[in-house]
């Protein structure tokens, strides 16, 4: 394990109930860190390799997200048994026949959020990398979270509706005229009473995007001496550098296909596309062409793995692609699989 700087005995001994405090931090530390998710992965699958039949190893693709297995948390898992590593593994590989990084974060998410929340007042809620998360707020509110997003709230929140936001999530929220819902991101906040909207707001991107698909929500910039209220099917695109927003018509379902784990593009420049791959894929996208603006892409694509939705991309659009696959390098540090995006010359 020294190669990868984890320890591994903390790990199992905290999935059996066996830890201290100072463990339980390990933990929080190991499983909400997004700068380790590689490294985590790469210990996970090396467990998982280990468990499985050797006539199986060939047949298994462990990158392609299935969201099937978030159900299986949600309805099959036991609320208050405690899992060993190992069994969390047996089981995934008996319910699927494959190895889920987001459902081994999600148990120990979930094993160890009692213990945080006896000594923070901040509930915070995570989808890591590569998957989607669905949520329901103490006040009746329900959403999803996007892949490496997260929301946070205070332990009064029926008193005080306020989410703080990191990356992308989509809410229905609950209605109540008396106290309204508001999301926090660095730069924005948007109001509401009750309504289905998407904010989409990473550390990484230029721009926040928000559209509402059902009543009303009410926009501001912080660095704003003006505010705008949102109808129905429109979208608002705020600069992060300008300090501005600009706002269209659209259909709101492009938006929040996602959420039903479909990709959605409709006349998107090739730099869009790019960026959305990223997000969904957990990867890496260079893009090698000047004017990308006049490559555009319409498509669906729905359970597809990334290679399948690049051979589609270089049939449709007048692009070549090269994928340098994730590995360990020498120091120990995952890289994640990177895709550079070029025209094609012939």
């Amino acid at each position: 394990m020294a190669e990868i700087g984890f320890d591994y005995e903390r790990l199992n001994d905290y999935f059996r109930g066996e830890h201290s405090d100072m463990d339980a931090s390990y933990i929080n530390d190991v499983f909400c860190d997004n700068n380790k998710e590689g490294e985590l992965k790469h210990l996970l699958l090396k467990q998982f390799y280990e468990l499985l039949p050797e006539n199986e190893k060939d047949k298994i693709n462990l990158d392609h997200i299935l969201y099937k297995i978030h159900y299986e948390i949600n309805t099959r898992l036991p609320a208050k048994k405690v899992w060993s590593l190992n069994n969390v593994i047996k089981w995934s590989v008996r319910i699927a026949g494959i190895l889920i990084l987001p459902l081994i974060i999600f148990i120990g998410i979930q094993t160890f959020k009692d213990f945080y929340l006896k000594k923070e007042a901040w509930v915070e809620i995570k989808a890591p990398a590569w998957t989607r998360a669905q949520f329901s707020l103490p006040d009746g509110t329900t959403g999803w979270l996007n892949s490496n997003s997260s929301i946070k709230y205070n332990g009064n929140f029926n008193a005080d509706r306020q989410i703080a936001l990191k990356g992308e999530a989509f809410f229905d929220v609950y209605k109540d005229k008396k106290r309204p819902f508001i999301v926090n991101t660095p730069e924005i906040n948007v109001k509401v009473l009750g309504t289905k909207f998407n904010i989409a707001s990473y550390e990484n991107e230029r721009n926040v995007e928000v559209v509402l698909e059902e009543g009303k929500l009410i926009f501001n910039g912080k660095e704003m001496d003006r505010s705008f209220t949102m109808n129905p099917n429109d979208l608002v695109i705020f600069d992060k550098t300008l300090k501005n927003y600009s706002t269209e018509v659209v259909q709101p379902q492009k938006y929040i296909s996602w959420t039903e784990g479909k990709l959605v593009f409709r006349n998107d420049p090739l730099d869009v596309i790019a960026r959305r791959l990223e997000r969904w894929y957990n990867i890496d996208v260079e893009v090698n062409v000047n004017y990308y603006e006049d490559i555009r892409l319409r498509a669906t694509f729905i359970d597809e793995n990334l290679e399948e939705v690049l051979n589609l991309l270089k049939r449709s659009l007048p692009v070549d692609y090269k994928i340098e696959y994730g590995n360990i390098q020498t120091n120990g540090i995952y890289r994640k699989t990177k895709v550079i995006i070029s025209l094609r010359t012939k």
